[in-house]
């Protein structure tokens, strides 16, 4: 299956979102064998040892600890797909659910002879501040790519007043410390290209401008009190024009779930609500107060921050569905069995991206290690992603096969089997983007 050579150059418009004809309406891989569009529809397998005895796929991880190198993880990819029916140069093999490619820092894999990013990985490409968001426009403009516009909370000092006052603000005067007109140049660009998604947006305690902000100016507590701002603003921007959001959430969980029960709760009240609304119009509420999708970008959290978004996306899509108080308590075990009975498996809020960077890299103690096997395993197969989270084109594919290659080793799965689901759960969170709530 080709892709079109004939694509505008806009990049919300040559990216294909359609359900009809185009590479991105079905997967290429051996779409007649199963009638899915997926080449690898066997059912997953248990994992074997050395003397063929059958172990328990966390055991497994735990034992072994074997995640094939991003290098290796490609060519397999790459050698599965040519050995499908459709055999062509622009055939989708991965997904890749967030990147900075546009940065093109120095790379962290080495690419062999291969300095651009493969058609074959569809992929989002994330700005992080509003100096990079016409880098981001640019490098998109292809149509195995789409752009995400916002601001990280690591660079919110892009976005500083330089007049601000050097007291301490009270929290009703933190505005005067931001410059809001990359508000309104966000918002122009939402409403220019019709498929742009919003982010890298987020909260992060661990962040620089966190640690060092001026305790002239208030310190630690007036820098979150910043970030949540930022972050409401364009999360909530995000709703209105009813784009996916790409969120980056580091020890700040709690934070960022007083911020969603906040919205949720303003919705249910809003003084747009009548007496007269019922039950559907509640929920059309609700659900329009946020975002369509929502992928945890890199997710550091652990299982029970993955059950507690599960509960909360059950709670915007049937409003008190969620037990609550002792019976909650009495029942934990039922609730986190039944966790997303209630919610669209067809068409999840909450995604869960994991990054062979990030996730594997980065975590190095045995502590880290488990709770990020549980997290991993916690999350419901159709809201897995993977993604490269690299800052140059070069490492886009190795970096999302990294990632495919670790959740496979972790999950217990073959890496087929990850590749499969990631790159059906990744087009549906992009497609995302043009589906009406």
């Amino acid at each position: 299956m080709a892709l079109p050579n004939n694509m505008p150059t806009c990049p919300c418009c040559a990216f294909i979102l359609s359900s009809g004809d185009g590479a991105l309406s079905s997967l290429p891989w051996n779409q007649d064998r199963d009638g899915s569009g997926l080449c690898f529809s066997a059912a997953p397998q248990p994992v074997e040892t050395t003397t063929n005895a059958i172990i328990d796929p966390v055991e497994a991880w735990e034992t072994t600890n074997a995640i094939i190198d991003p290098v290796e993880a490609w060519e397999k990819i790459r050698a599965i797909g040519r050995g499908g029916e459709y055999k062509h140069e622009n055939s989708v093999l991965l997904v890749d659910s967030h990147g900075h490619p546009q940065l093109r820092r120095e790379a962290q894999y080495d690419a062999g002879s291969s300095s651009e990013q493969p058609s074959s990985v569809v992929s989002l490409a994330c700005a992080v501040a509003p100096p990079d968001w016409e880098d981001v426009i640019a490098y998109s403009s292809h149509e195995y790519i789409l752009p995400a516009l916002g601001v990280h909370p690591w660079y919110l000092n892009e976005i500083m007043e330089t007049s601000a006052s050097d007291a301490i603000l009270s929290e009703d005067c933190l505005e005067e410390y931001l410059d809001w007109g990359w508000l309104d140049d966000l918002e122009a660009k939402l409403l220019e290209h019709p498929n742009l998604l919003v982010g890298e947006i987020g909260l992060c305690k661990m962040a620089k401008f966190v640690r060092e902000f001026p305790k002239e100016k208030g310190g630690k507590a007036t820098a979150m009190a910043l970030q949540k701002m930022v972050f409401r603003r364009q999360f909530e921007l995000a709703a209105r024009f009813q784009r996916p959001v790409t969120v980056h959430c580091v020890n700040a969980h709690g934070i960022m779930m007083d911020i969603f029960k906040d919205i949720y709760e303003n919705a249910k009240s809003s003084p747009a609500a009548s007496e007269n609304d019922g039950e559907d119009e509640l929920k059309r509420r609700l659900r329009r107060a946020f975002p369509p999708a929502i992928a945890m970008h890199s997710f550091t959290g652990t299982a029970h921050h993955c059950n507690e978004l599960l509960l909360f996306e059950r709670e915007i899509i049937s409003p008190g569905s969620t037990q609550r108080g002792g019976n909650r308590r009495r029942n934990k075990k039922r609730e986190t069995e039944t966790r997303h009975e209630d919610s669209d498996s067809d068409n999840p809020i909450f995604y869960f991206g994991f990054s062979h960077a990030v996730n594997h890299l980065m975590c190095t103690s045995e502590k880290a290690r488990k709770k990020g096997g549980e997290a991993v395993r916690a999350i419901p197969s159709e809201r897995l992603l993977v993604e490269s989270d690299v800052h140059n084109p070069s490492d886009v594919a190795l970096g999302t096969a990294g990632a495919a290659s670790y959740a496979a080793n972790v999950r217990g799965l073959s890496l087929e089997e990850i590749v499969t689901t990631t790159t059906t759960n990744g087009l549906r969170f992009l497609r995302s983007v043009g589906r009406p709530q």
